[in-house]
């Protein structure tokens, strides 16, 4: 079954088209809830949710945030109880000032380690948002391990993890980084 990306961002009511994604749209948690459905009724599988936070920091702190507009999206999804599977991709550079899947240490390297925790927290908030499955793209070592046993040890043992981190040192990726504006702001992702 397919699965289809929704990119949302802030407001009530916001339709942003994507220009490298034709017929594509930033929306705002009510309309995703809405495209959510209209995908349902043409026999989608499942969505993917992509967050667009208002404002980003070092740690990527709306990833987590309980009242985060992927969270949002996810529990207006769940509201509808539509026949979709629900995924939601479990990063940091949507979230990160710097761009980059974790926060980074003092060299401007990624803290492998500290990205293991932050993306952990992740996972667990986004399962208890709505989330059927989680996602991790960060291309972190280690970082289905500790998202495992994080989502164990908060009780949420039957979510699943997929991750799908290859795509980063795609070109076929492209317009997922304009459409969650989650470019690098320097360097690359090929040593992660």
């Amino acid at each position: 079954m397919f699965v289809a990306p929704l990119f949302v961002r802030p407001g009530v009511g916001v339709r942003e088209p994507i220009d490298s994604m034709p017929g594509q749209a930033r929306l705002s948690p009510d309309l995703a809830a809405d495209e959510a459905a209209r995908l349902a009724e043409l026999g989608v599988g499942g969505v993917i949710l992509f967050g667009l936070p208002g404002a980003k920091d070092a740690l990527g702190s709306g990833a987590s945030a309980e009242d985060g507009i992927v969270h949002d999206a996810f529990r207006r999804i769940r509201a509808l109880e539509l026949p979709l599977v629900t995924i939601a991709d479990t990063c940091l550079c949507e979230y990160t000032d710097h761009g980059h899947c974790g926060p980074l240490a003092a060299d401007g390297s990624v803290d492998n380690d500290a990205a293991l925790v932050r993306l952990a927290e992740i996972a667990v908030s986004q399962a208890r948002a709505g989330a059927d499955i989680v996602a991790p793209s960060a291309m972190i070592d280690g970082q289905v391990g500790a998202i495992r046993a994080a989502l164990d040890e908060a009780g949420c043992e039957q979510t699943p993890i997929m991750a799908y981190a290859s795509k980063h040192a795609s070109a076929f990726y492209g317009p997922f980084r304009e459409a969650a504006d989650s470019a690098p702001a320097f360097g690359d992702r090929r040593g992660y």
